[in-house]
């Protein structure tokens, strides 16, 4: 060989060399594909501000995307840590992209527009629907796994990238049933779906410790299928057991079992984790959080030395060097390519066998379209068994089915006493809200209680009616919205202009002896202020 051949040969290499380190970057930082560098983080929520605020040794922090207004300054708190260069993640919980349909467009923007607000490296959300058909199962429901489920949240997580402007991560959830079609191996699921969409990958070990404890999933067979390179970051959260199953609530502490699979996990990983704990209800003292914080981090710090990751976004691409391609290369592949005279000479058989083929592909294309069809219609009937009153999906464990249905059932109906806290206090309220809210899709903790409160009006109590008031006083510049109490007590919610808001309630009127309910005959007694005329107050 020419020893310019060899020498051109050599520059080639070494300039492909020289842009693979450069896109790759230093790794003596230890910053993750993610961008996040490796260490304890934590999900951050309003509760828990304070606590998080003290740590020193945060390395990122995880909000729930649509708790964030997108057009408002970050809470106080989280700007400070941002202000610290504390890394935040949104991480979404309501785009669906396990369904047939299309995630909403509006949902995917403000995704995006509240990952700009945060400035965040990237963005996370999960491989699950939480609806169907228009109705909304208010929680994540696992997807099947399928080669047709599979070629839709494909195509789902291809559109939301294209508007997201920032890696997006998708965590596997936990499940208390399964499709009774699952076919794919979980991890293998994960696998393709992150190389056919470029996509990163949130690893869950309390919902790993979920399905092992659920559906039987190995955890060591698990984590040897998965695509280390493509884990942005890890979660760690309690739950827990009940009549048999185990609940990924976030709500108790991180069992050992679920510390234990940490420790598998980090030690299996060829290079360092973001890990995370989250927490989301029946927030411990500031000293129980530092302790299960401390636990995650405990286990950090006994993972054996790994090397850190190579920059994802970057090291799947191999940039061009400065000053173009060396132009023997270029010569070589120009004297590749095809004589177009030599295109134009194709026998006649090979035409006809590439008809043959796209006919194929075609009934392939329509099959699946029939397949897609299909699910549509499977999926629509789960979510309706589960919330809306709809009989059993053939097929599917009807003990599974049940425990879904309960656990969905408490969390609307927790979500609700967080928003009506009022409401959550009338006598009975988890028992009551629960028969009524059976059978009734659900459309969101605001809606939910309102319906539920009017349902119970008579009943209820002068803060219980001033809390419904409110929340449906018209969103005009002047509003007046009048009520009574179970006691016959008076109040009233008025908008002013300008934005005022103000509660007026007032004493219950003496019983009349004169009315129908009293045998004197005499006329109700009221104040002048309680007449007919006055806008504040119902007519009696």
């Amino acid at each position: 060989m020419p020893a310019t051949v060899v020498v051109a040969a050599a520059v080639v290499v070494a300039a492909e060399a020289v842009a693979v380190a450069a896109a790759v970057g230093d790794d003596r930082s230890g910053r993750k594909p993610s961008g996040l560098s490796p260490g304890l983080g934590a999900g951050w929520r309003p509760p828990l501000a304070n606590v998080l605020a003290q740590r020193s040794d945060l390395t990122f922090v995880e909000v729930i995307a649509e708790a964030v207004d997108p057009r408002a300054p970050l809470p106080a708190s989280l700007a400070t840590l941002a202000g610290r260069g504390v890394p935040i993640v949104p991480h979404g919980i309501r785009l669906s992209l396990g369904s047939t349909e299309r995630p909403q467009p509006a949902r995917v923007a403000r995704l995006a527009a509240v990952a700009q607000r945060c400035q965040a490296p990237l963005v996370s959300e999960h491989v699950a629907m939480v609806r169907a058909g228009g109705l909304e199962a208010g929680h994540l429901l696992p997807v099947p796994l399928t080669r047709q489920s599979l070629d839709v949240v494909v195509g789902n997580v291809r559109a939301v990238t294209a508007e997201l402007g920032v890696p997006l991560a998708l965590e596997h959830p936990a499940s208390l049933l399964r499709w009774p079609a699952d076919h794919l191996h979980p991890a293998d699921f994960l696998t393709e779906l992150a190389e056919r969409t470029d996509a990163l990958l949130v690893l869950d070990v309390a919902n790993l410790h979920a399905d092992r404890h659920n559906h039987g999933l190995d955890p060591a067979r698990f984590l040897d299928r998965l695509p280390w390179e493509r884990i942005a970051y890890v979660h760690v959260a309690g739950g827990v057991e009940h009549d048999g199953r185990y609940h990924d609530t976030h709500r108790h502490p991180v069992p050992p079992a679920v510390l234990d699979l940490l420790a598998e996990a980090v030690h299996r990983c060829p290079h360092r984790l973001p890990v995370m704990l989250e927490r989301d209800g029946d927030y411990p003292s500031a000293a129980g959080m530092n302790a299960e914080l401390d636990a995650v981090a405990g286990v950090l710090s006994v993972a054996p030395a790994a090397q850190p990751a190579p920059r994802f976004a970057d090291s799947c691409r191999t940039a061009k060097p400065a000053g173009g391609w060396n132009a023997a290369p270029q010569a070589d592949l120009a004297a590749e390519q095809p004589d177009p005279a030599d295109e134009q000479r194709v026998p006649a058989a090979e035409q006809r066998d590439l008809a043959a083929e796209q006919r194929d592909l075609a009934v392939e294309q329509r099959d699946l379209a029939v397949e897609q069809r299909d699910l549509a219609v499977e999926q629509v009937d789960l979510v309706r068994a589960l919330v809306a009153g709809g009989p059993d999906p053939a097929a599917f464990d009807p003990a599974g089915l049940a425990a879904t249905r309960a656990a969905l059932l408490d969390k609307r109906t927790r979500e609700v006493a967080a928003v009506w806290p009022a409401l959550a206090r009338i006598p009975g309220f988890a028992d009551r809200f629960a028969h009524y809210a059976a059978g009734a899709p659900p459309r969101g903790p605001v809606a939910d209680g309102c319906a539920f409160a009017e349902s119970v009006r008579t009943t209820l109590g002068i803060v219980a009616v001033a809390e419904l008031l409110t929340h449906t006083l018209p969103r005009r510049p002047f509003a007046v919205r009048t009520g009574r109490s179970a006691d016959r007590r008076a109040v009233a919610a008025v908008r002013l202009p300008g934005g005022a808001f103000r509660l007026l309630k007032f004493p219950a009127p003496p019983i009349d002896p004169g009315s129908r309910s009293s045998p004197t005959g005499r006329r109700p007694w009221t104040r002048p202020d309680q007449s007919a005329t006055n806008p504040i107050l119902p007519r009696s």
